[in-house]
């Protein structure tokens, strides 16, 4: 049997989409490790299946895999190209679609120039609960880490420490985190990004995980990085972050009177193809 698949980009991430509503299969966890293969399958971080919904209140199914084979909780990056790639195939003709997810429904949007507005849940602010050492405060008022005074923890699926720079490109990160680890000032699994503002609706980052290095724009950091930013009135409440070392980019709109943050990203529809089953 051949099974048709797309391969996606969206927001640093790079998923193989299987539609399974028009068209059945039963996929193996020992399928998906091979395919995951950039050398000898097709090559993803995560594999997205789309499927008939259990409620007849929502849309559509989604599930996500790792490139082990193990199903996952879902990203942004996710449901903007799962979003993206039904609203262009037409599967559902409708710019409002309601997702049921591992654990959670979800509304998303999709826009006319086929960019995907995602609710996030809004990060909770721990600056009164989880602070730097005054040591360390003190050490980088004349450190060469570039870093402003500003600076805030949230929680989001795991700890986030935002610091304000004045040139993003010039804070070496690595040196930075490695001193953080050093220092054991934050837990391990923090993820720290620099900012700068460049303007009032226009952010730029970096974001290392301590313990595991540089990593990808996931959306957790988008969105820690655009509350802290909005809560100490660095930029307006509706913010677009960039990664200083790609493309990525994203749009974030945080309200007081609303529960979410609202997160608009864009994906892109690499190429179809049909693998062996």
């Amino acid at each position: 049997m051949l099974l048709r698949f797309t391969k996606m980009h969206g927001l640093g991430n790079d998923l193989m989409v299987l539609d399974l509503i028009s068209q059945h299969a039963y996929i193996q966890p020992q399928q998906m490790r091979a395919w995951s293969d950039r050398r000898y399958g097709v090559g993803f971080r995560r594999l997205a299946l789309i499927e008939v919904p259990q409620h007849p209140d929502v849309d559509f199914s989604c599930r996500m895999f790792d490139h082990n084979g193990a199903e996952v909780d879902w990203l942004a990056s996710d449901l903007c190209c799962v979003a993206r790639l039904v609203a262009d195939k037409r599967l559902i003709s409708k710019a409002q679609m309601r997702i049921e997810l591992r654990h959670a429904v979800v509304d998303v949007q999709v826009h006319a120039d086929g960019s995907v507005s995602v609710p996030l849940e809004r990060p909770q602010l721990m600056a009164d609960r989880i602070a730097l050492p005054s040591s360390f405060i003190q050490q980088e008022k004349q450190s060469q880490w570039l870093l402003d005074h500003s600076f805030a923890m949230l929680s989001m699926s795991g700890l986030h420490a935002v610091f304000q720079v004045a040139d993003v490109a010039q804070v070496p990160m690595a040196l930075l985190v490695s001193h953080l680890e050093q220092q054991a000032c934050l837990p391990r699994g923090t993820t720290v990004s620099a900012v700068q503002v460049q303007d009032r609706n226009n952010l730029s980052a970096q974001s290392w995980q301590l313990g595991c290095g540089a990593i990808d724009s996931f959306h957790h950091s988008l969105c820690a990085i655009a509350v802290s930013a909005i809560a100490q009135n660095w930029v307006n409440r509706q913010v677009q972050v960039e990664f200083a070392d790609s493309k990525t980019r994203a749009w974030l709109q945080s309200l007081d009177n609303e529960p979410h943050v609202h997160f608009t990203g864009s994906a892109t529809r690499v190429y179809e193809g049909q693998i062996r089953l």
